[in-house]
């Protein structure tokens, strides 16, 4: 019986057999249908290269055709199924051909990596695909908006159209809310788009998605589900780069399925902290929450539970404090990203074993403390390291077993001290060092670094080294292996020559400046070369050179600094400069081929030289130029007027010779920022039209013969820091209406013709000098940063009695100086609430009345002088309270009284009071009487000798109580009594002195 059953199994098998053959050889008998091939044929004479898809043509069966799939249909043929064309070099400007929708049947469609120019998606056809499963229209090139017809592919799992953002505007809109209702959808990818709108929430309840990507839309907002569903299959969830905003909820943890969380860049539109819940995810193993707005605060302890973690970054994510130990636990890390936080405490001693994964730490920009722990650079797989910017000091420790694979250690801008270790000149992968800015100390040789075969960039600039150069053996014949140096970063290190290597490598960025180095920048400085020289940026400036062998014209430096040398004669000119700093040397000529080369330049400094005659009208062909400074030089002539048209952002020509007037052409937007003509010849009015430029922050025109009234039509410069008229001719009141200078920190109206009296009101909106900024850090400046190199602007001030040039304008000094002009009537009392200001002038005026007790609230006062005025009474006793004025000046007046003893006035001269005639006491030689109490006296000088008060009765004899009041008011006097008096007759004829 057994083995019956066997026999008929094994017949029913082999029946089964029989039949899949027999089907399976019908359907390759089967062959595609007309109606299909002749769409497929239509759609490829769509593309522009007749030559792709070879196999495509009418002789042979699409479903044999490459890229072409299909299934068994029906009695009459096969049906096209799967359509692939990825990444096939097609182009169709036209966009997508309708030919497409005949094939109703398709279930997967790939089109991706081709390119249909721009073109939209068609507005209908897509509603004809409705067995479509898998789409896939990604990198393709299509533009609008997501058609309407894709509302009827409700059995897709596969959705992609991210990459369009390259055409145009790629594809935009919102996304569908329908997309919600496709409960099959697994993929979900939209990134590198431009969709706009709120992101439908249901998509986040789609218990089978597992991918959702919407990064790299910067304009689609949404928020996180609190509500985020507890059977979710997503593992996948990018919104980075997107305007999501928000909260992270707490129910992320019923993502369990969840590997990948990237919110990084987010426009800083997320809030609140790291939920706990996180560290319940047991399959995260990518999380970025970098820059996306996000306030952590402590790092919990509970990250470290996220133990299948590979990559960590928290950029900018608001941590404060140590680095938890826990992290440690993170044995996978691949990748950890702490950066620009406010981490404070030592980097810990951890277990080496617990990093042996680690290729990429970036601890950078904190304020971390401490040593460096010296098992870093022994660690396996790690690559790259960044703990610049932090207050890590101490010795770099030597370490054993140096890393294999490490390539890039930043350690910048901290505190270190000591030697450069031995052990870096065995971290053979090192293709990056930068040790710069510390406090490093010792003689260090370079031919040690030329060991490191790999090494491309290396930088130790502005530390206490002293850097030999040692490097002369080395030729091409006997080190074959010399590095190939790209950047070499030797800036303040004691050199007094240039290294040898570079006769053999050429270097593309070369920073040699702040050294001793003399004599003449020698031919060899690019690989011996004379000609075609690429090198991308060359700084020499700060040395002894005098002189170049090196002529530049055939050099191709994009940015050139020879700054602070004695090199004389003609300008070497580069073939395409765009950063060019000639200032601070003895050059007396420029080629003429100068201004052809600026085409590119937006960088051009020549100050302090001895250059001379007109500047050439083709400056106007400098299209690109942003910063012109010729300052201190010997040029003459006028200003050509493409200069003060508004193009330029710095403009400096202070101290040559122009005259004539400014040009009034400002027509369109002007970008000033700077713009300085101090010590010329100019003459005429100031341009309106420079009202035009919101941007402006300095305008010096100071030490010429500008002949105008006030300009209050710079009022409206709300950004307007610094205004120097001194010593022009201007003239007439600075107006009753007060002009909205609310950011002024700087005003000089010295040595013109300015007269009326300062109203009150004008102070008022003197909003930047009211407010002493604690956090304001004094050595703060106001500067430009242009290609990598702080542009400082200059400022000549009246300040504590002598003329000194500020080359930084510091954000904290606020100056006014009124001095040399006509200004009458009283000190406005409102200047004591400009809490911020540091030096004020207005000696050598008309003005009246008292000091105002109100200046006694300057409390950053450094420089005060009234001298050369009108002023009488005392000198207020609440000028004590300025421990900071370390200047005074009020010789020439009409004050009197004792000169307060305490505080900062037991540190001036006599000089400082001369020249008023009622004042006593120390430092004068005139002695005050010591029965007068001055301070309290003259305080109530109206009250010198006392009110007569009398009452006079019918009874009391007038005549004879006048003369009583007359007789008591002359005895007082007589006796300087030092109390009020007053004379009181009553009825009863009683009378005292109170």
């Amino acid at each position: 019986m057994a083995k019956h059953t066997r026999c008929v199994h094994h017949v029913h098998a082999f029946l089964l057999i029989l039949v899949h053959t027999c089907l399976a050889a019908s359907t390759s008998r089967l062959r595609c249908p007309a109606d299909q091939t002749a769409a497929l044929l239509r759609l490829k004479r769509s593309f522009q290269d007749p030559l792709l898809l070879p196999s495509w043509h009418a002789r042979k069966d699409c479903c044999q055709w490459e890229g072409v799939s299909c299934d068994a249909g029906n009695a009459s043929g096969a049906l096209v199924a799967a359509l692939n064309l990825s990444s096939k070099g097609l182009e169709s400007p036209g966009g997508l051909d309708g030919a497409l929708f005949q094939l109703s049947s398709l279930r997967h469609l790939n089109l991706a990596g081709n390119d249909f120019g721009g073109a939209s998606l068609p507005a209908s056809g897509f509603e004809q695909l409705t067995e479509l499963t898998h789409l896939n229209l990604s990198n393709a090139g299509f533009a609008g908006q997501i058609p309407a017809g894709f509302g009827s592919l409700t059995k897709l799992m596969s959705l992609d159209l991210s990459y369009n953002q390259g055409y145009t505007s790629g594809l935009f809109g919102a996304i569908p809310e329908y997309f919600a209702d496709f409960r099959s959808l697994a993929i979900l990818q939209l990134s590198n788009n431009n969709f706009n709108g709120l992101f439908p929430r249901g998509i986040f309840q789609l218990k089978n998605l597992r991918v959702l990507d919407l990064s790299s839309n910067p304009m689609l907002s949404g928020v996180l589900p609190t509500d985020l569903p507890a059977r979710s299959s997503l593992e996948v969830l990018r919104l980075s780069e997107t305007k999501f905003s928000g909260a992270i909820p707490s129910s992320i943890s019923n993502l369990k399925h969840l590997n990948t969380l990237d919110i990084r860049d987010s426009t800083g539109r997320f809030s609140g902290g790291l939920p706990v819940s996180i560290s319940d995810i047991k399959s995260l193993s990518f999380l970025d929450l970098s820059n996306s707005g996000l306030q952590i605060g402590v790092l919990p302890d509970a990250i470290g539970r996220l133990q299948p973690l590979s990559t960590l970054r928290l950029r900018d994510c608001g941590i404060s404090g140590a680095i938890p130990s826990s992290i440690e636990n993170l044995t996978r890390l691949s990748e950890l990203d702490l950066s620009q936080n406010n981490l404070t405490g030592v980097i810990p001693m951890y277990n080496k074993r617990a990093f042996l994964n680690l290729e990429n730490l970036q601890l950078c920009c904190n304020s971390l403390s401490g040593p460096i722990p010296g098992f870093l650079f022994s660690l396996p797989r790690l690559e790259f390291v960044s703990l610049m910017s932090n207050n890590l000091a101490g010795k770099i420790q030597e370490f054993s077993d140096p890393s294999t694979s490490l390539a890039s250690i930043y350690l910048n801008y901290n505190q270190l001290n000591g030697t450069i270790p031995n052990s870096f000149f065995r971290l053979m992968s090192l293709e990056t060092l930068d040790l710069s800015r510390n406090g490093l100390t010792g003689a260090v040789h370079l031919s040690l670094f030329w060991r490191l075969t790999n090494l491309s960039n290396l930088c130790l600039s502005a530390n206490k080294l002293t850097v030999i150069v040692d490097d002369e053996e080395y030729n091409t014949s006997l080190s074959p292996s010399i590095p190939p140096i790209n950047s070499l970063g030797l800036a303040c290190c004691n050199m007094t020559k240039i290294p040898s290597i570079l006769k053999y490598v050429v270097v593309g960025d070369l920073d040699l400046s702040c050294n001793q180095i003399g004599g003449s920048v020698p031919k060899w400085i690019w690989a011996s070369q004379n000609e075609d020289i690429d090198v991308f940026k060359l700084n020499l400036s700060r040395n002894m050179f005098t002189g170049m062998e090196l002529p530049l014209a055939n050099a191709n430096v994009y940015y050139l600094d020879l700054s602070f040398n004695n090199l004389p004669g003609s300008i070497p000119i580069p073939m395409s400069p765009q950063f060019l700093d000639y200032s601070n040397n003895r050059f007396s000529s420029i080629p003429r081929d100068l201004i052809p080369r600026l085409n590119s330049s937006f960088y051009l400094n020549m100050a302090n030289n001895t250059l001379r005659g007109s500047i050439p009208p083709m400056i106007c062909n400098a299209s690109s130029l942003q910063l012109l400074d010729l300052s201190y030089n010997n040029f003459s002539g006028r200003v050509p007027s493409c200069l003060v048209d508004g193009r330029l952002t710095i403009l400096k020509l202070r101290y040559n010779q122009f005259e004539g007037t400014l040009p009034d052409g400002i027509q369109g937007r002007c970008v000033s920022q700077t713009i300085d003509l101090n010590g010329n010849q100019m003459e005429g009015q100031l341009p309106r039209s420079l009202s035009k430029c919101n941007d402006l922050e300095v305008f010096d025109v100071g030490g010429n013969n500008f002949v105008d009234s006030f300009p209050t039509w710079l009022g409206n410069l709300t950004k307007l820091r610094v205004l120097v008229l001194r010593s022009n001719k201007l003239s007439g009141p600075v107006g009753e209406i007060p002009a909205n200078f609310s950011s002024l920190q700087i005003l000089d109206l010295a040595l013109n013709n300015f007269s009326g009296s300062l109203h009150p009101q004008w102070f008022e909106n003197l909003t930047a000098m009211m407010v002493a900024e604690k956090s304001i850090d004094a050595r703060q400046a106001l500067e430009n940063n242009l290609a990598g190199k702080f542009y400082r602007d200059t400022v000549v001030v009246t300040y504590k009695g002598t003329t000194r040039s500020f080359g930084r304008i510091l954000v904290a000094f606020t100056v006014i100086d009124f001095s040399a002009n006509a200004f009458t009537g009283s000190i406005p009392e409102l200047i004591g609430g400009l809490a911020s200001l540091r030096g004020l002038n207005m000696s050598h005026n008309s003005l009246t009345g008292m000091i105002p007790p109100q200046l006694g609230r300057l409390t950053q006062l450094e420089s005060l002088d009234l001298s050369s005025n009108q002023l009488h009474g005392v000198i207020p006793e609440a000028l004590t309270s300025l421990t900071s004025l370390a200047w005074l000046n009020v010789s020439s007046n009409q004050l009197e009284g004792t000169i307060p003893q305490r505080g900062q006035f037991l540190t001036f001269t006599a000089d400082s009071f001369q020249g008023n005639a009622g004042l006593c006491g120390m430092p004068l030689p005139k002695q005050c009487d010591p029965r007068v109490h001055s301070s309290e006296q003259d305080d109530n000088s109206k009250d010198r000798v006392g009110t007569i008060v009398l009452y006079l009765v019918v009874g009391s004899g007038y005549g004879l109580g006048f003369a009583m009041a007359i007789l008591f008011q002359l005895l007082c006097k007589g006796k300087r009594w030092g109390w009020n008096s007053r004379m009181i007759i009553s009825t009863s004829g009683r009378h005292c002195c109170s």
